[in-house]
């Protein structure tokens, strides 16, 4: 069994960190639970992929999870938003830019934890 790189080793540390901010900020949301839980479990899967080749399939299906809830944010938002009101505007639209903003998180654990999963599962 090859040990996996030590950049891979720190980049999941440095993911695994991203992700507990995540579930720090999300003490003030109005649902915190499932945002803390689904970030939570990134945060966990990512501490334990460099050392733990099955957490590689924890890291899958959590991946999945995300990417699928994601894309439900983006369906539900899509035309109602624009790009520039993810990161310059204030006014939620009816919470359309909040939701925006949810899929963009989720967005980005799902690449990580695909990725970083997928190159586990290559590494003996």
């Amino acid at each position: 069994m090859s040990p996996v790189p030590s950049w891979f080793r720190y980049l999941s540390w440095l993911m695994a960190a991203l992700f507990g901010v995540c579930v720090a900020l999300q003490y003030n949301d109005p649902d915190p639970v499932i945002w803390m839980a689904i970030y939570g479990a990134g945060m966990l899967v990512s501490l334990a992929l460099p050392s733990k080749k099955p957490a590689a399939t924890l890291g899958i299906v959590v991946g999945l999870v995300c990417a699928m809830w994601a894309g439900y944010l983006i369906y539900k938002t899509w035309g109602l938003i624009g790009l520039s009101d993810l990161t310059s505007k204030m006014s939620e639209k009816g919470g359309a830019v909040e939701e925006g903003r949810e899929a963009g998180g989720l967005a980005i654990e799902a690449v990580w934890l695909l990725v970083a999963s997928a190159f586990r599962v290559q590494r003996a």
